[in-house]
């Protein structure tokens, strides 16, 4: 490829619009992955699974609070 500076009107136009569609993209497949985070982290937790967590949760707080 040659360089920016050496680059006609339309093959920067070109790139440009090469890497809007790759930006696109890209976006696109942030979106999935959040979805996907977000169905992953859904997963339901049974009461003592649940209070477990909370136990754990506060210790972790209460031992952040104290260093």
């Amino acid at each position: 490829m040659t360089s920016k500076t050496q680059m006609t009107k339309a093959q920067l136009i070109e790139a440009l619009t090469n890497a809007e569609n790759r930006i696109v993209d890209l976006e696109k497949s942030v979106e999935q992955m959040e979805a996907e985070k977000v169905h992953i982290g859904a997963k339901l937790l049974d009461d003592e699974q649940s209070n477990m967590v909370s136990i754990l949760k506060a210790r972790i707080e209460e031992l952040g609070s104290n260093q």
